[in-house]
């Protein structure tokens, strides 16, 4: 079953070129005391636009040719490297539910399906199938099903926003190694991330910072490397404290035509849900096609 925050309606993405957050969002908020109502407001005074209103898309999405395959998951730790990348294409500070396609420097086999590009979310995730919109990009499952998106690598997959207060978010990629062991990363560098913010449907920046790369490597093995993490200013919110440690994300694999999953662990708004681990510092996790 999709996991759905407690919004009543949620808003529909726009075009990668527009921000897309799906519910009305507000920058940096002065915290208040648990259990108070909360009026929207900001430390910078700036509000966004809301989205057109439409209704969670519940139905399954078969997007791509059926997956096929398994993949043999390894926990460890490791120094972490911030990647010395440029900017994904298109990609601008401010971004929220956008997505961005890049061309892959070699075929990569998901799921025994081959692919020549990959979508990268904002929202913590890659995708080989067509991008998500509304609600579906940025209400995680947990833990994966069949809903949209399809083909999903979840690296840290939450509602995430390229905050533009210091230190701004960033998302890089680059390529390195020989064939046959080519690789792609891609960075989400200090990601904030949107709570709920009481009635009405509007939403605050936590005020969290989280980095995680994925590697996709030549060979079909994938990894998932995180790197710092800043706690929350307002750790009553959203799933509270842990917020930067995953408490409220989804990580693992969804097959093309969602015919399997590999779920790590998971979360939601309202705490964390199957196999939760909280992700620090140094985790890493490495997929390899079996």
């Amino acid at each position: 079953m999709e996991v759905v925050r407690w919004l009543a309606v949620v808003l529909a993405a726009g075009s990668a070129s527009a921000s897309a957050c799906g519910r009305w969002g507000f920058t940096e908020p002065v915290d208040a005391p648990a259990g108070t109502s909360d009026t929207p407001a900001s430390l910078d005074g700036t509000a966004k636009a809301a989205d057109a209103l439409s209704a969670i898309d519940a139905a399954p999405s078969i997007d791509s040719p059926p997956g096929l395959g398994d993949y043999q998951v390894a926990q460890g730790t490791a120094s972490y490297a911030a990647l010395a990348g440029q900017p994904v294409p298109g990609f601008a500070a401010g971004a929220d539910d956008e997505n961005y396609t890049l061309p892959l420097p070699f075929t990569f086999t998901y799921y025994g399906v081959a692919y020549t590009s990959v979508t990268v979310s904002v929202n913590g995730y890659l995708t080989f199938g067509p991008p998500a919109t509304g609600a579906d990009t940025y209400s995680n499952d947990c833990p994966l099903d069949a809903t949209a998106p399809d083909a999903v690598i979840a690296v840290f997959w939450d509602d995430l926003v390229a905050t533009t207060n210091a230190p701004t978010g960033a998302m890089t990629y680059a390529t390195s190694g020989t064939s046959p062991d080519r690789q792609l990363a891609v960075e989400w560098q200090d990601m904030d991330a949107y709570a709920a913010a009481g009635r009405g449907g509007n939403a605050f920046t936590q005020g969290i910072r989280v980095t995680q790369q994925v590697v996709l490597h030549e060979t079909g093995v994938i990894e998932m490397r995180y790197g710092p993490r800043t706690p929350p200013t307002m750790t009553n919110k959203d799933c509270g404290a842990d917020r930067h440690r995953g408490c409220s994300a989804t990580v693992g694999l969804e097959a093309p035509a969602s015919t399997a999953f590999k779920n790590v662990q998971c979360g939601t708004a309202a705490g964390p849900g199957p196999g939760y681990v909280p992700i620090d510092e140094g985790r890493a996790i490495t997929f390899t096609p079996i």
